[in-house]
């Protein structure tokens, strides 16, 4: 409550971006998954929208957002599905294969249990091709087999 009063009293951005993170895990300590999923959303909003120092800064933000979100994204009721939706989008994926590589094991995970997203599923078999040799995972492998050998 006092990072919410905080927030919306503060008139310095970095603050307000902190409390933001603060807010986002209190709210995932607590298991209060659906306001934790809409400070993601505010979070994510923010680091879509600002511009930072430097583009490295901003992605580091970005694969920050998305660890975080993994406690969200599977203990949500629709977790599953944001995952792709958030994961699959362009900046997002990028971040992936350059600095984060061991996330795509959590995507491979969210196709595998979702079944709504199946044609999805065929641009995600392509980055495993293009990540193959240099990010190797017994669940990323798993799809690769199947879908591809």
């Amino acid at each position: 409550d006092y990072l919410y009063q905080y927030r919306t009293l503060c008139s310095n951005l970095e603050r307000s971006l902190s409390a933001l993170w603060g807010k986002l895990a209190s709210e995932i300590l607590m298991q209060n998954w659906d306001i934790a999923l809409e400070e993601l959303n505010r979070l994510k909003e923010i680091i879509d929208s600002k511009s930072f120092a430097s583009p490295l800064n901003q992605v580091q933000n970005r694969i920050w957002l998305m660890h975080w979100g993994l406690y969200i994204f599977f203990n949500h009721d629709n977790g599953r599905t944001q995952i792709i939706d958030l994961f699959n989008q362009d900046k997002y994926l990028n971040a992936i294969q350059t600095s984060a590589p061991h996330l795509l094991r959590y995507l491979a995970t969210a196709f595998i249990v979702n079944k709504r997203r199946r044609p999805q599923l065929k641009e995600f078999i392509k980055v495993i091709q293009q990540e193959h040799y240099s990010y190797k995972d017994p669940v990323v492998e798993f799809l690769a087999c199947v879908f591809v050998n």
